[in-house]
């Protein structure tokens, strides 16, 4: 499994705002055991954003086994002509159901975050997988092909949680809206503790905020570290370690 996790900050609603994208790098075989380190995350830089996956990671180009890690740059560079998140993500969604059997993912869970800003500057995330449902942190009703791509926050969450009009960039509140995936129980239960933890650290002269999108995204990386630690210590099975991406992006 893995863990991959993108936020998008509003920091003046619509208008300033910052994206983030993590992940993890061990790739485990169906049994939790350790099986390759490998990338899972990449940039877009055509389209001002990244791309992750979680879950499976192979895919079947002319029936021969070919790792993610592999096949999604050359899928990037081969798509530079996609004019937006849509048509990129529609386009990945129509090639992966050409190249993952039928077989293979009605017993694998896979999915894909694609994170970006649109023309206009506006922050986006769109979703693409096979899994129907989730259980107590367990994908269900594994589908035979992948779903078509919907866009989950200026198609979705933007308008009914941060209070989007749809026209207006300024009325959509200020915040942090996070999406996660793979194995993210450990990211459920310990990301904003971690937060609380370094909030009272603030107390002390010799700590001090993130500043800047680099130093932020060292702050993401030091989360995800103790994340991996806790696995590697702690837990059965070690399905999230090191070594940690993390990609930000910012509206200006």
């Amino acid at each position: 499994m893995t863990l991959i996790v993108n936020e998008i900050h509003l920091l003046d609603g619509l208008q300033d705002t910052m994206l983030v994208a993590a992940a993890d790098r061990r790739v485990s075989k169906r049994d939790g055991s350790y099986h390759s380190t490998r990338r899972k995350l990449f940039s877009i830089p055509y389209l001002r954003g990244t791309i992750s996956y979680f879950g499976l990671a192979a895919v079947y180009p002319r029936g021969r086994e070919s790792y993610l890690s592999d096949w999604l740059p050359s899928f990037i560079n081969r798509h530079a002509s996609a004019s937006n998140l849509q048509v990129f993500s529609e386009s990945l969604w129509q090639e992966l159901n050409t190249i993952v059997p039928a077989r293979v993912l009605r017993n694998s869970p896979s999915g894909f975050h694609i994170m970006g800003y649109t023309a206009n500057g506006y922050p986006d995330f769109w979703f693409l997988s096979n899994i129907g449902g989730l259980e107590q942190f367990r994908y269900v009703d594994l589908r035979s092909e992948y779903a078509p791509p919907s866009s989950h926050f200026l198609g979705r969450d933007a308008q009914s949680e941060w209070g989007w009009d749809g026209v207006s960039p300024k009325l959509a509140k200020n915040g942090i809206h996070t999406y996660r995936n793979g194995d993210f129980k450990a990211h459920a239960v310990a990301w904003d503790l971690l937060d609380g933890i370094y909030l009272r650290l603030l107390q002390f002269p010799d700590f001090r905020p993130p500043r800047t999108p680099a130093e932020y995204a060292e702050y993401i990386k030091v989360k995800f570290e103790v994340i991996s630690y806790i696995y590697s210590k702690l837990a059965d099975k070690k399905i999230i370690a090191r070594p940690i991406d993390v990609l930000v992006l910012t509206s200006d």
